[in-house]
């Protein structure tokens, strides 16, 4: 079974080649998704997606779509999208799963001529980093002999995250930041923590052990420092804790609850330095295990 190649907008060939695979590199699902589930569940990747195309068709690059979603309606779904940009492209769709990439096949089919391999280059999410499925796009970039780089690094927008106004407290206090990864938690708890009665302990230096971090805790309760917990915190059970801390020890508890949705948080994670990177798992387990922090459970509660 041959793979399908839908010539949009009556593009031409050209020996510079701007390509880029479609899930999670152009588009991605609504709601937080990791799937999408029927032909409307699809939102640019980033708001610059149509207009960093556009430039590239505009330089001189042949623009291309290679991907292995080959459901018909993730096909009508992936036509619609990119008619819709009202940019000359070629989408090549596999439908054979030995033709998948990082197989050649796609671009056998499509090119019958040379194309520009030193100006050319592949852009995809699967690149054999912690977190990702695979490294087929990867693997399929160097095939062909050009570059390839990670969604984010053509598309991201340097985003500023805003902090609210945060009123210290006047007598010592527990908080606890509530969030995904990549939410914008430890940005929040660092400027908090330029006050020095305010001690930062993040959970990124303890995996993520409660014990530890409270630990960790106790030297700086016994002078009165007022601590901000920062993790992602998203179930009762963990909450709780900090909130028997408090009481044990007479202190304020505040839960600040960060409510950035999950695709921004993930977008902001993917544009961290690798070492502080999360695996796209760890957004799963935070759905999974997550409980809306409420004032029932003992605590002032702050949702930004």
């Amino acid at each position: 079974m041959s793979s399908l190649v839908y010539n949009i907008g009556n593009a031409d060939f050209r020996d510079k080649m701007a390509a880029f695979d479609y899930d999670w590199t152009l588009v991605h699902p609504l709601g937080g998704r990791t799937f999408p589930i029927n032909i409307e569940d699809w939102k640019w990747y980033s708001p610059s997606v149509p207009s960093i195309l556009q430039e590239y068709y505009d330089q001189g690059y042949m623009i291309v779509i290679f991907t292995n979603q080959s459901k018909q309606w993730k096909c009508d779904q992936i036509h619609l999208v990119c008619k819709g940009l009202g940019i000359p492209l070629f989408v090549c769709i596999a439908r054979d799963k030995k033709d998948y990439k990082p197989s050649l096949t796609m671009m056998n089919q499509l090119c019958k001529h040379t194309i520009k391999k030193d100006e050319s280059f592949f852009v995809g999410d699967a690149l054999g980093r912690d977190g990702d499925f695979s490294d087929s796009d990867k693997l399929f970039a160097e095939r062909i002999g050009i570059q390839w780089f990670p969604p984010e690094k053509v598309f991201s927008q340097k985003e500023t995250i805003k902090i609210p106004q945060l009123i210290l407290g006047d007598s010592p206090e527990i908080i606890i930041m509530v969030g995904y990864p990549g939410s914008g938690k430890t940005t929040i708890a660092n400027h908090l923590c330029k006050d020095d009665n305010y001690i930062h302990i993040s959970g990124d230096n303890y995996k993520g052990n409660l014990n530890k971090m409270i630990q960790e805790s106790l030297e700086h309760i016994q002078q009165k420092k007022s601590i901000v917990f920062d993790a992602t915190h998203s179930s009762i059970q963990k909450r709780s804790k900090y909130v028997d801390l408090a009481k044990e020890h007479k202190y304020g508890v505040r839960c600040i609850h960060v409510e950035t949705p999950l695709d921004t948080s993930y977008k902001r994670n993917m544009v961290r330095d690798d070492k502080k990177k999360v695996p796209k798992i760890a957004y799963s387990v935070y759905k999974k295990h997550y409980e809306e922090p409420s004032e029932k459970e003992g605590f002032h509660l702050q949702t930004i």
